[in-house]
C-alpha cells in the first residue's frame, strides 16, 4: 500500500513511517510531497502527520499516538517511543520526557545532511528500531538479572542480541 506525507521527514514522520512498516503494512510504499505547495491526491496514497488527515494530530495527539490508538498497538515499547515521539514533536512538552531532546537532535540534523527523505527515512528507520530495542533490552536485564550478572561483558551483550532478535 502507498503511504504519503510531507517532506524532510522529522520526529513523528520517520516514526509514523517506522509504526507503518513494523506494525501495519510490511510492504508499504513511502510517497513524500512538498505540502502545503503540492496538493494532496488520492492516488499518493494513505496521507499521514498532515493537517487535517485522519493519521493527523488530533487532541493534543502526535500522528504517532493517533495512528497507535488506530491500529489499537498495545506493544509496550511502541506505547515508550510513543512517548517520546509526542514530547518530541509537541509543542511545549520536550522536557517531559529525557529522551526527547535528543531524539529531536539527531531526527533534525539527520533530514538536513542526507541526499533525499528516503534516505532520511531509511535512516530513521534505524534509529527507532534502536530505540524500540533499547526498550526491550531493559526488560531482558531485568528478567535475566542474575543470570547476566555471571557473565562478561561481551557474554552479556550477545546473550542480549540474541533475545532482542527474536
Amino acid at each position: 500500500m502507498k503511504w504519503v506525507t510531507r517532506s524532510f521527514p522529522h520526529v513523528d514522520r520517520t516514526a509514523c513511517a517506522w509504526l507503518i512498516k513494523r506494525f501495519i503494512d510490511p510492504s508499504a510504499e513511502f510517497i513524500f510531497i512538498n505540502w502545503p505547495e503540492e496538493e494532496l491526491k488520492p492516488e499518493h496514497g494513505t496521507p499521514f502527520d498532515i493537517k487535517g488527515v485522519k493519521f493527523g494530530h488530533r487532541d493534543n495527539k502526535c500522528s504517532f499516538e493517533v495512528m497507535t490508538e488506530e491500529y489499537n498497538i498495545k506493544d509496550p515499547y511502541v506505547k515508550k517511543i510513543a512517548e517520546i515521539v509526542h514530547a518530541a514533536d509537541i509543542k511545549g512538552e520536550i522536557d517531559k520526557v529525557p529522551e526527547a531532546r535528543g531524539v529531536k537532535i539527531l531526527l533534525s540534523g539527520l533530514r538536513l545532511i542526507t541526499k533525499d527523505d528516503y534516505e532520511t527515512l531509511e535512516l530513521g528507520m534505524k534509529i527507532w528500531d534502536a530505540i524500540y530495542v533499547y526498550f526491550k533490552s531493559l526488560d531482558i536485564e531485568k528478567k535475566y538479572e542474575d543470570q547476566l550478572n555471571k557473565m562478561s561483558k561481551t557474554e552479556r551483550l550477545k546473550f542480549i542480541r540474541n533475545l532482542v532478535r527474536s
